[in-house]
């Protein structure tokens, strides 16, 4: 599709968009927009460890590192909310290190909060992405080093890239994933911030139980992967999804641990955006209809 192109249709199209309500208002807007009917089932929720004296005390520090890689808006909301608990802001513990982002998501919620970003990949978003687009660099003194706060279940792409051109990494667990909704007492932040103009309330919130029923009978026709470990939740409530279920990716990591889970995908963003969302949840809609 070229820009000049006009965006596929979805009218009639019941999307089921596994992600927290928070998140899901822009990607939602835009199945809207193009109308589908979106249905809200967050599978999982985000904790801070139990003891945050090591990503405390590697916060503290971040200053005298080269770079701090964030790779989540995750990350960003927990590192946010340790400094302001340590009695600091975000932006004044990280300067002077360089700051890089896994993509634009991730930059807009360091921008938010008030950090400048020095690197961001442009086409692939990802690990691989990133890892690909930062540069040799010269340190202030010596060997590279970063620090690289991420989940505890990070798959290790970024540390070991990095350790193999002989930087110091020091790879810390931020938050921990879990099934959907956070303990109270460990839940992590969201902003409180307006939502944008063009922000879409869901058609619907289902539980995941409500979820299940709705693709065993039909009423759903795809469903949005935003994650590997929603993938693997889905895969754990469901097995295989049935045949006429359209399955989209947020991104190629996604749909690779889906398929490793035996997990069927018929498309997968070219970006992780609400528009590429949307473009594959078009794709993998089509591609289940050229099937019938």
């Amino acid at each position: 599709m070229t820009p000049s192109d006009p965006a596929p249709d979805l009218s009639g199209v019941t999307v089921a968009l596994l992600r927290n309500p928070e998140r899901a208002s822009e990607m939602a807007a835009e199945l809207g927009r193009r109308g589908a009917r979106v249905l809200n089932v967050p599978l999982i929720d985000w904790e801070l460890p139990a003891d945050t004296s090591t990503l405390d005390d590697r916060l503290r520090a971040a200053s005298t590192y080269d770079w701090v890689l964030l790779t989540s808006v995750t990350t960003v909301r927990v590192l946010a909310q340790r400094a302001e608990a340590l009695g600091f802001s975000l932006p004044v513990l990280l300067a002077p290190a360089r700051v890089a982002a896994v993509g634009a998501a991730t930059q807009r919620e360091l921008e938010r909060v008030g950090v400048v970003v020095d690197l961001v990949p442009e086409q692939d978003q990802s690990a691989v992405g990133l890892l690909s687009v930062l540069p040799e660099g010269t340190p202030r003194a010596g060997t590279p080093r970063a620090l690289l706060p991420q989940s505890e279940i990070a798959a290790d792409t970024l540390r070991a890239g990095l350790a193999d051109r002989g930087w110091t990494v020091d790879a810390v667990s931020a938050y921990a994933t879990v099934d959907y909704p956070a303990a109270a007492d460990l839940r992590i932040k969201a902003p409180h911030t307006a939502e944008p103009s063009d922000s879409h309330e869901p058609d619907g919130m289902l539980s995941s139980g409500e979820l299940a029923a709705g693709l065993r009978g039909g009423a759903i026709d795809a469903v949005v992967l935003t994650s590997p470990s929603v993938a693997g939740r889905l895969h754990a409530m469901m097995g295989q999804l049935p045949g006429h279920v359209a399955t989209a990716a947020i991104g190629r990591r996604t749909a690779q641990d889906a398929a490793k889970l035996g997990l069927r995908i018929d498309a997968v963003a070219s970006m992780p955006g609400p528009a590429g969302i949307a473009d594959a949840v078009a794709a993998a809609v089509a591609h289940q209809r050229k099937k019938r």
